[in-house]
């Protein structure tokens, strides 16, 4: 009796072993919201930097964005394995780039961060430098959102009427041979 008892107790164990990545609701909530947090602070940058009018200015403003971008940056890097972990259980291998994503803005970032003011008298190359890596950091974001919110659809979690952010469909990252990135539509 004991020993079927023990078989039942197994059958039942290994039947609820299913489990995915173990990601909860909150957790792609978190990812979501740090999604949501950096396209904000793009484009709050964005429209700082299209009002810089010198060095010190274009210096100041970069390194607000950076400082405030780096910890939710880091949240979705520390996330992203684990992201595409549980869209490759639910048979959307294609879709676990949340890495890469994360990884594609890290090395944004750090490339800007190289290059942001490097003009320190006329400001429009500057400008122009700020709006491109505003509009690279804001794709990368929304397809970070865009793939949260489908996760989300997928395991059916309600989230409570849904999570905000993100909108459309979205591409694919990809890291190429060289160590750049690439977000194939």
């Amino acid at each position: 009796m004991t020993r079927y008892a023990f078989l039942a107790l197994a059958l039942a164990l290994a039947a609820c072993g299913g489990s995915t990545s173990g990601l909860n609701s909150a957790e792609i909530q978190a990812f979501n919201t740090a999604a949501q947090g950096i396209s904000a602070a793009a484009a709050t940058y964005g429209t700082q930097a299209a009002a810089m009018t010198n060095a010190g200015t274009c210096s100041n403003a970069q390194a607000t964005y950076a400082n405030q971008v780096q910890p939710m940056l880091a949240q979705t890097k520390t996330m992203g394995t684990a992201m595409d972990k549980q869209m490759g259980s639910m048979g959307h291998m294609a879709d676990g780039d949340m890495e890469c994503a994360a990884n594609a803005m890290e090395a944004e970032l750090a490339r800007h961060g190289g290059v942001a003011c490097a003009s320190a008298t006329d400001m429009t190359p500057n400008k122009t430098e700020a709006a491109q890596h505003v509009a690279t950091m804001e794709l990368w974001a929304n397809h970070q959102m865009v793939r949260s919110n489908a996760m989300s659809s997928m395991m059916e979690m309600g989230m409570m009427g849904g999570m905000n952010g993100g909108s459309g469909s979205t591409g694919h990252c990809v890291h190429n041979a060289d160590g750049s990135y690439t977000f194939q539509p």
